[in-house]
């Protein structure tokens, strides 16, 4: 039986494969745009000489630069987006609007991964859990639930929870990234 409850709204928290390619266009350039864009666009302004718009973010990647491909631990984009949230040079700055932990583990991939532009826009798909394996959805509110991904159904998603029963999440109220999560899941 379904539930036609609303859990509160979901986000993905990981991606448990560690053999996924995480997509830049997808994947990335969301959390640029959403936690980024606002100090670092040249649509807005360009603070710290860092733009991260799509036609920008390749003078950033490469050794020597913001973001060091295949070494997030030596990339300042990353340390920046990982300090503690009293630290000077933490980003975003003063409590603002900071990186979740889905996406700072997505970042620390992509880089991890080489900090393609182009690639890995299949390898996501592929490595979800089949329909009955559990993934991690945190709502807006910070709420985190364990669910397994059963199927689209109109314009919403099944979900099913140990020992709770199955229950339909409209779409709208997915974060990107669980959107993205919900359609490209496989049973």
């Amino acid at each position: 039986m379904i539930h036609r409850h609303p859990l509160p709204v979901l986000v993905l928290v990981a991606l448990t494969s560690t053999a996924s390619a995480v997509d830049f266009a997808s994947q990335i350039v969301p959390i640029f745009r959403n936690k980024c864009y606002a100090c670092h666009s040249v649509t807005k302004k360009v603070k710290g000489k860092l733009a991260l718009d799509n036609d920008k973010i390749s003078e950033q990647i490469g050794p020597g630069s913001n973001i060091i491909p295949g070494e997030p631990m030596k990339s300042t984009l990353f340390i920046s987006c990982t300090l503690e949230s009293d630290d000077a040079d933490v980003m975003p700055p003063d409590g603002k609007n900071r990186l979740t932990d889905a996406e700072v583990d997505l970042l620390k991939s992509w880089i991890s991964e080489g900090a393609s532009l182009t690639g890995g826009a299949a390898a996501p798909a592929a490595a979800m859990p089949a329909a009955g394996g559990l993934l991690k959805w945190t709502s807006t509110d910070g709420k985190v639930i364990e669910a397994a991904f059963e199927r689209l159904e109109g314009d919403g998603v099944v979900l099913t929870m140990p020992g709770k029963g199955s229950f339909l999440v409209p779409l709208s109220r997915l974060s990107p990234e669980s959107q993205e999560q919900a359609k490209t899941a496989t049973k």
